[in-house]
């Protein structure tokens, strides 16, 4: 009689590569709502409130992103074996600290703002933004894949 491999149990986990794959395909594709949740606040407090100061209004445009995206991150994209309660301390722990280097880093590129854009037709993309993303998003995609939402072994 010939060998017929067993089916894939529907309840096995999925593979950490397949993981691995579908969590790149979703961090690269909210790249773009995130340079907008961050460029559009950061715009408009700029020209309506011209007052405050660079740190501030980067604090504030980081925040916005930051609060949907840890949404995003903790019920979609970041999904684990593990109970996402016992992965929200790592989470909300990896959250603050990449807040807190990401607006620095804002802050510090439009301090020294060489008013450097993208010139897209009617818009235009903020560099500094761009910078920030690029120099951040690599260790973000990291922290949260390795440490705050691991996948599981098989």
């Amino acid at each position: 009689m010939p060998y017929v491999a067993p089916m894939e149990n529907a309840t096995e986990p999925a593979k950490p590569s397949r993981t691995l794959r579908w969590r790149m395909f979703w961090f690269l594709a909210g790249s773009g709502v995130n340079y907008l949740l961050i460029a559009t606040p950061f715009k408009y407090l700029r020209t309506h409130h011209p007052e405050l100061p660079v740190w501030l209004v980067s604090a504030c445009s980081m925040a916005i992103a930051t609060v949907f995206f840890f949404c995003w991150n903790y019920f979609v994209n970041f999904r684990t074996d593990s109970r996402k309660r016992d992965a929200l301390a790592r989470y909300l722990a990896a959250v603050a600290m990449l807040y807190v280097m990401s607006t620095t880093l804002l802050s510090i590129f439009k301090h020294f703002n060489a008013h450097l854009a993208l010139n897209l037709g009617r818009h235009s993309l903020d560099l500094d933004v761009v910078a920030t993303q690029l120099c951040l998003s690599w260790l973000k995609f990291i922290v949260y894949h390795k440490w705050a939402f691991p996948v599981a072994k098989r």
